[in-house]
């Protein structure tokens, strides 16, 4: 376990990146830009369509310890890289020019030497490990191994098959949430991952239920309650992580949730009540190629109009940084000083 001297280090040093003075107001400000002019917004209520649910957290989120919004440039990387292959070496800098950055939870030592490196050029980024929720999986890491201790916990469908989605021609069985096993199972994930390294938060891929987890809705209406419950229990052990979900749902206690490309369901994006403080909303661009800098920017301007982090990348073992980026900063760092 984390040293308690380590915890209180790992706070202070993310509190540090809290500027306690600026409101929602001056924040959705600077992640506008020089887009604030562009008209994107959504005019869809708080908690509207299918970008929500109605589910009742385990436990009140209003007693989660809370934190105002993060004072850094709405931009960030996933960089799922691996440093141990020759094409996906030497790009710590590049991701360094980010305020955050979704990292993998890999603790071989060379995959802990490149997360130095980055902290190294860039000692205020913001590191999210990665996390999967729903799915087994054969990536690497001390919270991924935990889960795969788990021998039980799948969905079943009537017929006795095994639901699965597939990833790089291998087929991955799904966990059902409404498992105790697989709830205690995944706090104790993450609290092996938390531990493993001074990280500053989780992003939780497939923070979701499938629609072929189980063809009776209502099933998967219990299992979307289990895995809110079940996020409920992360967020009580750790009040101040930054937890984002890959998720088209809202979900209670997380800081928000990252749309993966879905540029026609920007509504997914909007404020949401049932959030923790700092709101850390995300969009990812998924660009056909390196420079594909004309759909880059109108996702951009759209993302920030929402007043959400926006990241570009065409894969991501390959970190990109547009002059568009250093735009953003250079109008944040402007606007920063005229509210001081």
């Amino acid at each position: 376990m984390m040293q308690s001297a380590e915890w209180n280090n790992r706070e202070k040093r993310l509190r540090q990146l809290v500027n306690r003075n600026i409101s929602r107001r001056s924040f959705l400000y600077y992640s506008l830009g020089s887009l604030a002019g562009i008209a994107c917004s959504s005019q869809s209520s708080l908690a509207s369509g299918f970008s929500s649910i109605a589910l009742s957290p385990s436990a009140p989120i209003q007693t989660v310890q809370a934190m105002p919004p993060l004072a850094i440039p709405p931009l960030f990387c996933t960089a799922y890289i691996d440093p141990t292959i020759q094409t996906q070496a030497g790009q710590e800098a590049i991701v360094a020019k980010y305020p955050l950055a979704l990292v993998p939870q890999d603790m071989r030592p060379q995959l802990v030497r490149w997360r130095d490196r980055v902290k190294e050029f860039n000692p205020s980024i913001i590191l999210l490990a990665y996390q999967l929720v729903i799915e087994e999986t054969t990536v690497p890491g001390p919270g991924h191994d935990k889960q795969r201790e788990l021998l039980s916990a799948w969905c079943i469908n009537p017929d006795g098959s095994y639901p699965t989605t597939e990833y790089l021609k291998k087929k991955l069985r799904l966990f059902d949430p409404r498992k105790k096993e697989w709830q205690n199972n995944f706090l104790e994930a993450c609290r092996a991952t938390v531990t493993s390294y001074p990280y500053d938060g989780l992003f939780l891929d497939q923070c979701t239920v499938h629609g072929i987890a189980h063809p009776v809705e209502a099933v998967r209406a219990e299992m979307r309650q289990a895995v809110q419950d079940t996020l409920t229990m992360v967020r009580k052990e750790f009040p101040s992580q930054i937890l984002v979900g890959n998720s088209r749902y809202h979900w209670s206690g997380l800081n928000g949730e990252l749309n993966e490309g879905r540029v026609n369901n920007m509504d997914e994006l909007d404020p949401f009540p049932g959030h923790v403080e700092p709101r850390i909303q995300m969009y990812q661009s998924l660009l056909r190629h390196s420079h594909d800098i004309g759909v880059m920017k109108k996702e951009m301007a759209k993302a920030h109009a929402q007043g959400a982090f926006y990241g570009a990348a065409a894969n991501y073992q390959h970190a990109l940084w547009f002059d568009e980026f250093d735009d953003v900063i250079a109008q944040f760092k402007r606007a920063s000083k005229q509210q001081l």
